[in-house]
């Protein structure tokens, strides 16, 4: 009896997530390290969140035109000159000399990465059909959670046995592996010589329920009141994603006591568990569509059940247990995942197909700009004050961010494509 054929799309599927994966892998190398940084250059929580916010500024910028580079040349080309861009700029943080040169390292690294979303969105949408899309995004964005997981002991591994710039320069080389594997198997579906008969036809079908629509120059898509609607709606919960990437390595040392080795040990464990809410909301949101709700309500449930999750970050940080506060740390970022999961999966039925990442780049700006306000704020305080105030801060983020979506983005939403 012959084996089923797995339809080739789930392959690009595969090479989406291991792009995230690789993705946070770089991201995350400085967040390990940095205690070990810091005690190396002695540079303060301050200058920390200098360098952290370099990375987003750099992001922001990217995300002005990286979706518009994408779609004019292609996911294909413009995933190469990206990856490339910061794989190149992760090795570079070997050659720091203190938080100056870090922060110059994390620019150029923030421009290159800041293409990975919107071209995964773009992929997703030219290839996955609404039916599988939810739990196809999951996927997608649970590499940069993979990422975050392998990243500890990955990263204290490579650097406690040849030195922290081995850390960087390990993470680098990995992107130059992946393009090999990009540029065999990725193609838009229209040129892909791989794709079978009837693979081919599902998706011209899918294609053919939604009419091409005329592009929106730059500034109308800014304008667009979706757009604005989940610009905003970034701006306050992205800054949960990003604390964390950037801080929990440091909140862990300073504020549970952990050694760099244990960091190695136990870091992962919330970013596990985030790789199992992406794709639980997913499919969830996936299997409402297909008991017959609209995919907006579906999306949108899921969107207020991880909301009303995050008030636990306040519970987190008063724990007294540094295993409590890991455990509730892991269901925050398990409904982080769930959230980012089903907003991205929404936005690609929202806008045109032919504009999905120029949208989802732009919503992006938004979610950057609320990064690089909160680690500013983040380091001050935590210098001040301490963890107390980001967390409780946290954790009512997306509750307001819900009430904008719905208000905001949604009603005045065009219709789904």
């Amino acid at each position: 009896m012959a084996l089923p054929t797995i339809p080739y799309r789930w392959r690009i599927v595969a090479l989406l997530f291991f792009l995230s994966v690789l993705n946070y892998l770089d991201r995350q190398a400085l967040s390990v390290l940095a205690p070990t940084l810091r005690a190396t250059f002695g540079f303060s929580t301050v200058e920390y969140s200098y360098i952290v916010a370099t990375f987003l500024v750099a992001y922001t910028i990217g995300y002005v035109f990286c979706g518009a580079v994408i779609d004019r040349i292609g996911v294909r080309l413009a995933v190469v000159a990206a990856l490339a861009v910061w794989s190149v700029a992760g090795m570079l943080h070997a050659l720091a000399t203190g938080w100056v040169t870090l922060a110059l390292c994390r620019f150029l690294l923030g421009l290159g990465e800041s293409f990975n979303a919107p071209a995964g969105m773009k992929a997703i949408a030219e290839w996955i059909p609404k039916r599988e899309r939810g739990l196809c995004t999951a996927i997608f964005s649970n590499g940069n959670i993979v990422g975050a997981i392998i990243a500890p002991p990955f990263v204290t591994f490579v650097s406690l046995r040849y030195g922290w710039q081995w850390g960087f320069l390990a993470t680098g080389l990995l992107g130059f592996i992946y393009l090999i594997f990009w540029l065999k198997f990725y193609s838009s579906p229209d040129v892909q010589p791989r794709l079978s008969a009837a693979e081919r036809a599902t998706l011209a079908a899918e294609r053919k329920t939604v009419p091409a629509q005329p592009a929106l120059p730059l500034l109308a898509a800014l304008r667009h009141p979706a757009c604005l609607g989940f610009m905003v709606a970034r701006l306050f919960t992205d800054s949960l994603s990003y604390f964390f990437s950037f801080w929990l390595p440091e909140y862990l040392h300073s504020a549970r006591g952990f050694t760099l080795a244990m960091i190695g040990l136990f870091a992962w464990i919330p970013f596990l568990a985030a790789d199992v809410g992406g794709p639980g909301g997913g499919a969830l949101s996936d299997w409402l569509v297909r008991r017959g709700w609209t995919p907006l309500k579906a999306r949108r449930r899921m969107l207020l059940v991880a909301a009303c999750i995050m008030p636990l970050a306040v519970v987190a940080v008063h724990a007294t247990s540094a295993a409590v506060a890991l455990g509730l740390i892991a269901v925050l970022l398990a409904a982080q995942s769930c959230w980012n999961t089903n907003l991205l999966t929404m936005m690609s039925e929202t806008f045109p197909r032919e504009q999905v990442a120029t949208f989802v780049a732009l919503s992006g700006i938004g979610g950057s700009i609320g990064g690089i306000l909160s680690t500013l704020m983040a380091g001050s305080v935590i210098h001040r004050i301490g963890y107390v105030p980001v967390f409780t801060c946290l954790g009512f983020l997306h509750l307001t961010a819900y009430l904008i979506i719905t208000l905001r983005a949604l009603p005045r939403s065009p219709q789904p494509t």
